[in-house]
């Protein structure tokens, strides 16, 4: 990387590169049979140059030969954005949990293990079932090195498990699943998933009609995903520069309800997106969006923080905005650990509170309806019936949609005592809401 930014004295003003090395394994499962074991690796670099004020971008998988890319990154600031900000110079504090040397010596066997036994615990609870599961462990080295003096580097592990079950009769077919990742394989809640997904299958063998009309819903943190999307949208700076957040120029305000409390936080030990710097060097921090319902601050990466005239918050990030690694993309303002603070009602409260209602376990069509606004709009991929307190059966062919933003302040209803992960990126207790828009 040194040799890159060497070329390019006399010739940018300014210059950045990142450099990813990734590997991973993936195992596959099909049916409840092994079906594939790969390894997959991948290297490249990524140059941004500012020349005359303005910034260029490049990416090559040429790690030994550099000429192209600073052509292509030179070539592109000469029609490229104003910059309006520099390369920092500070370096982070390095953070010792971002790899786990148990994931980087990890075998092939042991991945086929955890998948087995899922297996074979969901083929008990339901031997009809069609089951498959992809487990994956990744190791990345990330490094990012500028003309400021900054040269960081850092490795990056992760484990994951993603368990599809499909449970198909002559006039129904049932697909659900759930997915885990962790950084450490301790903290990989292979069993808390399965477990999640044996109490779906024996709910969902009986199938209940669902009345269209405005009805409370319970969203577990898998479900709550539709729900907090467009949050995700609106505590963006690059939307509220924009002006298409409606929480611009409403710092200081309540905008929610009292109960929620909302954080980025890309310094949460061994949490899968911690990290000690975000893809431009800059170090990440625990950022406050929302306190007790008051909203506290934006998330912001280089660019758009010059373009606010705000700091970085250490959120910019590659493929944004939850950012995937991937080399090929410019940084843009990307999410860290999304954490919702639990509330102080049990999950099984929440549902016993309800008369009747829904819980939602996944939606179809994330980011349909006006996101922008916090409208969301979504067929429930997986759902139960909730009956004076009880969830009864599953229901089907059923839509919802509601305003994120009303709905948490206005109809708030409580949130779970416990948080857990969804997605790997976003901590979450279940969210529970009244008058949600359901149609049958």
């Amino acid at each position: 990387m040194n040799s890159v930014l060497k070329k390019l004295q006399g010739k940018a003003d300014q210059a950045e590169v990142y450099h990813l090395h990734s590997r991973s394994v993936p195992v596959t499962f099909r049916s409840g049979k092994l079906e594939s074991i790969k390894v997959q690796e991948s290297e490249g670099l990524a140059l941004r140059v500012i020349k005359s004020g303005r910034l260029g971008f490049g990416s090559s998988t040429d790690v030994q030969d550099p000429s192209a890319l600073i052509d292509a990154a030179l070539a592109a600031a000469a029609y490229g954005d104003q910059a309006g900000f520099s390369f920092p110079s500070v370096a982070p504090t390095p953070r010792s949990s971002t790899s786990d040397p148990t994931v980087v010596a990890m075998r092939d066997e042991e991945l086929i293990a955890i998948g087995e036994a899922a297996i074979r615990r969901l083929g008990k609870a339901d031997p009809g079932a069609s089951v498959n599961v992809i487990l994956a462990r990744s190791v990345d080295a990330v490094s990012v090195s500028n003309t400021s003096g900054l040269s960081l580097e850092e490795e990056r592990t992760s484990v994951g498990v993603s368990v599809e079950i499909e449970k198909a009769s002559a006039d129904d077919i049932f697909l659900l699943g759930d997915a885990t990742q962790a950084r450490y394989l301790k903290d990989l809640r292979t069993d808390e998933i399965v477990d999640r997904l044996i109490e779906q299958l024996h709910l969902g063998q009986t199938i209940v009609p669902v009345r269209s009309g405005n009805l409370p819903l319970v969203f577990t943190p898998n479900g709550a995903f539709a729900l907090l999307l467009p949050l995700f949208s609106g505590f963006s700076g690059r939307s509220v520069y924009m002006g298409t957040s409606p929480l611009k120029g409403r710092v200081g305000e309540r905008v929610f309800d009292s109960r929620v409390s909302i954080a980025d936080d890309g310094t949460l030990a061994r949490a899968v997106g911690t990290a000690a710097f975000d893809d431009e060097g800059m170090p990440t921090e625990r950022t406050a969006l929302t306190t007790n319902g008051v909203v506290k601050g934006f998330l912001y990466d280089l660019r758009t923080a010059a373009l606010a005239g705000a700091r970085s918050t250490g959120n910019g990030r590659k493929a944004s905005p939850f950012g995937d690694g991937s080399f090929r993309m410019p940084p843009g303002v990307g999410m860290t650990n999304f954490v919702v603070s639990p509330g102080k009602t049990p999950h099984h409260e929440l549902i016993a509170s309800i008369d009747e209602g829904i819980m939602v376990e996944a939606v179809l069509g994330l980011g349909q309806g006006n996101v922008q606004a916090g409208d969301f709009s979504n067929n429930v991929a997986v759902g139960f019936k909730i009956e004076k307190g009880n969830l009864v059966g599953r229901v089907k062919n059923t839509m919802i949609s509601g305003n994120v933003y009303s709905l948490l302040k206005d109809h708030l209803i409580g949130l779970g005592d416990r948080a857990s992960w969804a997605f790997g990126f976003i901590n979450t207790p279940s969210v529970a809401v009244s008058d949600v828009a359901v149609v049958a």
